[in-house]
């Protein structure tokens, strides 16, 4: 019964840091027009919108949004 008291409040700690995270939908605008990227989240979006993404030899400029 005492791991079950420490269990608990650990797991819904973890369950709220966890929803926490930073989420958007991002896009870039290529050649063709805009393409849809999807959800991003934590280091990922942050990197994607730092470093933009790379297709071909060419960088485009990533655009998010969040909901």
């Amino acid at each position: 019964m005492k791991k079950l008291i420490l269990i608990l409040p650990a797991f819904a700690l973890m369950v709220v840091l966890s929803s926490c995270m930073k989420c958007e939908e991002c896009h870039y605008d290529g050649p063709n027009g805009e393409v849809e990227l999807g959800e991003l989240c934590g280091d990922e979006l942050e990197e994607s919108e730092k470093n933009g993404v790379m297709v071909g030899d060419t960088t485009y400029e990533v655009h998010c949004h969040g909901h």
